[in-house]
């Protein structure tokens, strides 16, 4: 038996307020227009209309369908605005994770989870977020403190830098 699937073949793009709960722009596309190239639709008139509401936001989340690394730049540069969207597997290889460049115990994943391989015992543990560094453009990673066995073995004391 054949499954069939229904659809109206159009999707709607919302751009809202989520501390008052209040829609600021929306735009109704075909489905098969991808969500990424509506972001810029959404934003630029907001930017002419309300200035101060658009300057005030500081953080923009999506799904997977609006990441995009110069969407990402651009967001930073013109809004000041910190995205936070759920990122794509677009590593080909079928790797799980790559080696931190100048960082032998560092290890991230597609999503860019860093974690640290203990020198002594080999354990490896997830490093938490240490934020953003706005003057730097760089983000923190802190190391399990109090954990490690071989921390003083381990080239970073305390955590660090990625761009």
């Amino acid at each position: 038996m054949a499954k069939v699937v229904h659809g109206f073949g159009y999707k709607i793009h919302l751009l809202v307020d989520s501390t008052y709960e209040l829609p600021l722009a929306f735009t109704v596309t075909k489905a098969s227009v991808a969500d990424i190239r509506e972001d810029p639709v959404l934003l630029a008139p907001l930017a002419k209309r309300h200035p101060l509401a658009l300057k005030a936001a500081r953080v923009l989340t999506g799904d997977k369908g609006y990441d995009s690394r110069p969407r990402v730049t651009e967001l930073w540069d013109a809004y000041r605005m910190k995205p936070v969207i759920d990122i794509r597997n677009l590593w080909k290889d079928g790797e799980i994770s790559h080696v931190l460049p100048g960082y032998d115990h560092f290890t991230y994943d597609y999503k860019r989870v860093v974690a640290c391989d203990d020198p002594a015992t080999g354990i490896k543990r997830t490093m938490a977020n240490g934020g953003f560094e706005q003057d730097r453009t760089t983000l923190k990673k802190v190391c399990p403190g109090g954990v490690s066995k071989g921390a003083e073995e381990c080239p970073v004391k305390h955590q660090l830098r990625i761009q």
